[in-house]
Protein backbone atom coordinates (compact mmCIF):
# COMPACT_ATOMS: atom_id res chain seq x y z
CA UNK A 1 0.00 0.00 0.00
CA UNK A 2 1.02 3.69 -1.03
CA UNK A 3 0.44 6.80 1.36
CA UNK A 4 0.20 10.07 -0.49
CA UNK A 5 1.92 12.68 1.49
CA UNK A 6 0.71 15.53 -1.13
CA UNK A 7 -2.01 16.35 -3.37
CA UNK A 8 -0.67 15.39 -6.99
CA UNK A 9 -0.24 17.95 -8.98
CA UNK A 10 -1.76 18.21 -12.56
CA UNK A 11 0.63 17.66 -15.69
CA UNK A 12 0.56 20.01 -18.03
CA UNK A 13 -1.99 21.05 -21.01
CA UNK A 14 0.48 21.17 -23.86
CA UNK A 15 4.06 19.54 -24.35
CA UNK A 16 6.46 17.29 -26.26
CA UNK A 17 7.98 14.61 -24.40
CA UNK A 18 11.94 17.06 -24.51
CA UNK A 19 9.53 19.38 -22.66
CA UNK A 20 8.63 16.79 -19.90
CA UNK A 21 12.42 16.54 -18.50
CA UNK A 22 11.09 17.91 -14.56
CA UNK A 23 8.27 17.03 -14.84
CA UNK A 24 6.75 14.28 -12.30
CA UNK A 25 4.31 15.01 -9.37
CA UNK A 26 5.73 17.78 -8.09
CA UNK A 27 6.83 17.97 -4.32
CA UNK A 28 4.35 14.35 -3.72
CA UNK A 29 6.26 12.09 -1.12
CA UNK A 30 5.26 8.47 -0.81
CA UNK A 31 5.38 6.29 2.12
CA UNK A 32 5.50 2.31 0.80
CA UNK A 33 4.02 -0.09 3.06
CA UNK A 34 3.71 -2.91 0.60
CA UNK A 35 6.49 -5.47 0.95
CA UNK A 36 6.13 -6.21 -2.58
CA UNK A 37 6.82 -2.79 -3.55
CA UNK A 38 9.42 -2.32 -0.88
CA UNK A 39 11.20 -5.23 -2.42
CA UNK A 40 11.37 -3.09 -5.61
CA UNK A 41 12.74 -0.46 -4.08
CA UNK A 42 14.96 -1.56 -2.27
CA UNK A 43 16.53 -3.42 -5.10
CA UNK A 44 18.83 -1.79 -6.58
CA UNK A 45 18.97 -3.40 -10.43
CA UNK A 46 15.52 -3.17 -10.50
CA UNK A 47 15.43 0.30 -8.70
CA UNK A 48 17.84 1.22 -12.10
CA UNK A 49 14.80 0.60 -14.45
CA UNK A 50 12.31 2.58 -12.67
CA UNK A 51 14.49 5.50 -12.11
CA UNK A 52 14.07 6.81 -15.88
CA UNK A 53 10.70 7.51 -15.03
CA UNK A 54 11.26 9.30 -11.31
CA UNK A 55 10.46 13.04 -11.65
CA UNK A 56 9.91 12.69 -15.25
CA UNK A 57 6.96 11.56 -17.91
CA UNK A 58 8.94 9.32 -20.21
CA UNK A 59 7.67 7.03 -23.10
CA UNK A 60 9.09 3.13 -22.67
CA UNK A 61 10.96 3.57 -25.84
CA UNK A 62 12.72 6.24 -24.26
CA UNK A 63 13.71 4.84 -21.17
CA UNK A 64 14.98 1.61 -23.12
CA UNK A 65 17.10 3.46 -25.44
CA UNK A 66 18.67 4.82 -22.23
CA UNK A 67 18.94 1.78 -20.29
CA UNK A 68 20.06 -0.40 -23.52
CA UNK A 69 17.03 -2.57 -23.33
CA UNK A 70 14.95 -4.05 -25.77
CA UNK A 71 11.48 -2.10 -25.72
CA UNK A 72 9.89 -5.04 -24.82
CA UNK A 73 11.49 -5.69 -21.87
CA UNK A 74 10.98 -2.45 -20.46
CA UNK A 75 7.58 -2.52 -21.06
CA UNK A 76 7.20 -5.90 -19.07
CA UNK A 77 9.30 -3.70 -16.37
CA UNK A 78 6.82 -0.98 -16.59
CA UNK A 79 3.65 -3.35 -16.33
CA UNK A 80 5.39 -4.30 -13.19
CA UNK A 81 5.70 -1.01 -11.66
CA UNK A 82 2.69 -0.25 -12.24
CA UNK A 83 0.63 -3.22 -10.47
CA UNK A 84 3.36 -2.22 -7.11
CA UNK A 85 1.92 1.30 -7.70
CA UNK A 86 4.94 2.81 -7.93
CA UNK A 87 4.39 3.99 -12.04
CA UNK A 88 0.92 5.54 -13.12
CA UNK A 89 0.21 6.68 -17.04
CA UNK A 90 0.57 10.53 -17.11
CA UNK A 91 -0.41 11.04 -20.40
CA UNK A 92 -1.16 10.03 -24.13
CA UNK A 93 0.67 11.50 -26.54
CA UNK A 94 -1.51 11.28 -30.39
CA UNK A 95 -0.43 10.07 -33.27
CA UNK A 96 -1.61 8.35 -36.39
CA UNK A 97 -2.46 4.88 -34.92
CA UNK A 98 -2.52 4.42 -31.11
CA UNK A 99 -1.02 7.34 -29.05
CA UNK A 100 1.97 7.51 -27.15
CA UNK A 101 1.62 6.48 -23.81
CA UNK A 102 3.92 8.58 -20.96
CA UNK A 103 4.51 7.10 -17.99
CA UNK A 104 5.56 8.86 -14.77
CA UNK A 105 6.87 7.78 -11.07
CA UNK A 106 3.48 8.03 -8.28
CA UNK A 107 5.39 10.52 -6.70
CA UNK A 108 9.04 12.74 -6.71
CA UNK A 109 10.34 10.64 -3.60
CA UNK A 110 9.35 7.24 -2.43
CA UNK A 111 10.21 6.39 1.55
CA UNK A 112 10.53 2.70 2.48
CA UNK A 113 10.61 2.31 6.53
CA UNK A 114 12.24 -0.73 7.99
CA UNK A 115 9.30 -2.52 8.57
CA UNK A 116 8.15 -3.00 4.95
CA UNK A 117 11.25 -4.37 4.18
CA UNK A 118 10.79 -7.66 6.06
CA UNK A 119 14.61 -7.77 7.10
CA UNK A 120 15.15 -9.33 10.18
CA UNK A 121 17.41 -6.21 11.47
CA UNK A 122 18.89 -2.90 9.94
CA UNK A 123 22.49 -4.72 9.36
CA UNK A 124 20.66 -7.60 7.42
CA UNK A 125 18.62 -4.77 5.15
CA UNK A 126 21.69 -2.80 4.65
CA UNK A 127 23.72 -6.51 3.64
CA UNK A 128 20.75 -7.15 1.38
CA UNK A 129 20.73 -3.43 0.24
CA UNK A 130 24.41 -3.16 -0.40
CA UNK A 131 25.41 -6.28 -2.13
CA UNK A 132 24.16 -5.91 -5.42
CA UNK A 133 26.81 -2.89 -5.04
CA UNK A 134 29.81 -5.03 -3.51
CA UNK A 135 29.25 -7.67 -6.18
CA UNK A 136 29.26 -5.04 -9.00
CA UNK A 137 32.35 -4.06 -7.56
CA UNK A 138 34.22 -6.63 -7.26
CA UNK A 139 32.88 -8.10 -10.55
CA UNK A 140 34.48 -5.49 -12.08
CA UNK A 141 37.70 -4.81 -10.00
CA UNK A 142 38.15 -8.47 -10.90
CA UNK A 143 37.81 -7.57 -14.88
CA UNK A 144 39.77 -4.85 -15.28
CA UNK A 145 43.06 -6.69 -13.00
CA UNK A 146 42.73 -9.65 -15.34
CA UNK A 147 42.44 -7.67 -18.66
CA UNK A 148 45.71 -5.81 -17.64
CA UNK A 149 48.05 -8.04 -14.75
CA UNK A 150 46.27 -11.64 -15.31
CA UNK A 151 46.05 -13.55 -12.00
CA UNK A 152 47.69 -12.47 -9.01
CA UNK A 153 48.07 -13.10 -5.73
CA UNK A 154 48.17 -11.34 -2.09
CA UNK A 155 51.22 -10.08 -0.37
CA UNK A 156 50.47 -9.83 3.59
CA UNK A 157 53.95 -7.97 4.85
CA UNK A 158 54.28 -4.97 7.62
CA UNK A 159 55.35 -1.78 6.16
CA UNK A 160 58.06 0.74 7.32
CA UNK A 161 55.44 1.86 10.45
CA UNK A 162 54.81 -1.36 11.57
CA UNK A 163 51.46 -1.07 10.06
CA UNK A 164 50.00 -4.72 8.50
CA UNK A 165 49.73 -4.55 5.01
CA UNK A 166 47.84 -6.97 2.63
CA UNK A 167 48.12 -5.89 -0.52
CA UNK A 168 47.54 -7.48 -4.70
CA UNK A 169 50.27 -8.69 -6.13
CA UNK A 170 51.99 -10.60 -9.09
CA UNK A 171 55.20 -11.44 -7.18
CA UNK A 172 56.27 -11.62 -3.76
CA UNK A 173 58.63 -8.46 -4.18
CA UNK A 174 56.23 -5.73 -4.88
CA UNK A 175 52.78 -4.47 -4.87
CA UNK A 176 50.66 -3.97 -7.95
CA UNK A 177 49.53 -0.34 -8.25
CA UNK A 178 47.05 0.95 -11.15
CA UNK A 179 47.74 4.55 -10.67
CA UNK A 180 49.82 4.65 -13.51
CA UNK A 181 48.25 6.81 -16.41
CA UNK A 182 47.51 3.93 -18.93
CA UNK A 183 46.16 1.75 -16.34
CA UNK A 184 42.23 1.05 -16.26
CA UNK A 185 41.14 3.81 -13.38
CA UNK A 186 40.24 0.50 -10.94
CA UNK A 187 40.68 1.07 -7.04
CA UNK A 188 39.73 -1.38 -4.23
CA UNK A 189 41.50 -0.42 -0.40
CA UNK A 190 40.50 -1.60 2.67
CA UNK A 191 41.97 0.00 6.00
CA UNK A 192 40.21 -1.78 9.56
CA UNK A 193 43.16 0.02 11.48
CA UNK A 194 43.33 3.80 10.98
CA UNK A 195 43.76 5.26 14.34
CA UNK A 196 42.15 8.86 14.37
CA UNK A 197 41.38 11.88 16.57
CA UNK A 198 37.71 12.70 16.15
CA UNK A 199 38.02 16.18 14.48
CA UNK A 200 40.31 14.32 11.78
CA UNK A 201 37.98 11.92 11.53
CA UNK A 202 35.33 14.39 10.80
CA UNK A 203 37.54 16.47 8.11
CA UNK A 204 38.06 13.02 6.17
CA UNK A 205 34.29 12.36 6.16
CA UNK A 206 33.97 15.54 4.83
CA UNK A 207 36.91 15.31 2.22
CA UNK A 208 35.52 11.75 0.92
CA UNK A 209 32.19 13.38 0.76
CA UNK A 210 33.00 16.52 -1.03
CA UNK A 211 35.66 14.71 -3.59
CA UNK A 212 32.26 12.03 -4.02
CA UNK A 213 29.84 14.95 -4.97
CA UNK A 214 32.51 16.82 -7.38
CA UNK A 215 33.12 13.72 -9.77
CA UNK A 216 28.79 12.93 -9.29
CA UNK A 217 28.93 16.83 -11.15
CA UNK A 218 31.17 15.79 -14.28
CA UNK A 219 29.61 13.66 -17.29
CA UNK A 220 31.68 10.73 -19.37
CA UNK A 221 31.20 7.73 -21.74
CA UNK A 222 32.20 4.84 -19.02
CA UNK A 223 29.93 3.99 -16.25
CA UNK A 224 32.11 3.78 -12.90
CA UNK A 225 30.78 2.17 -9.71
CA UNK A 226 32.00 3.79 -6.57
CA UNK A 227 31.68 2.60 -2.79
CA UNK A 228 32.94 5.06 -0.20
CA UNK A 229 32.11 4.57 3.30
CA UNK A 230 34.30 4.73 6.72
CA UNK A 231 32.74 4.38 10.35
CA UNK A 232 34.37 3.99 13.66
CA UNK A 233 35.17 0.16 15.08
CA UNK A 234 32.82 0.13 18.24
CA UNK A 235 32.09 -3.41 17.77
CA UNK A 236 34.71 -6.41 16.15
CA UNK A 237 33.47 -9.05 14.35
CA UNK A 238 35.06 -12.94 14.50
Amino acid sequence: MLHDMKEQASPRERFTEDDLVNDGVPGSVVIITDKDAASALMDPSALRHLAPFIGTQKSVSRAAEESGERPNTTLKRVRRFMELGLLEVAREVPRAGRPIKLYRSVAQVYFVPFEATGAESLEAGMAERDGYYERLLRRNVVRARIDTIGNWGTRIYKDGRGRLQVQTAVTPDANVTSLDRSAPAVLSAWRDGVMLEFEDAKALQAELFSTLQRYLRKSGPQRYVVHVAMAPVLESIV
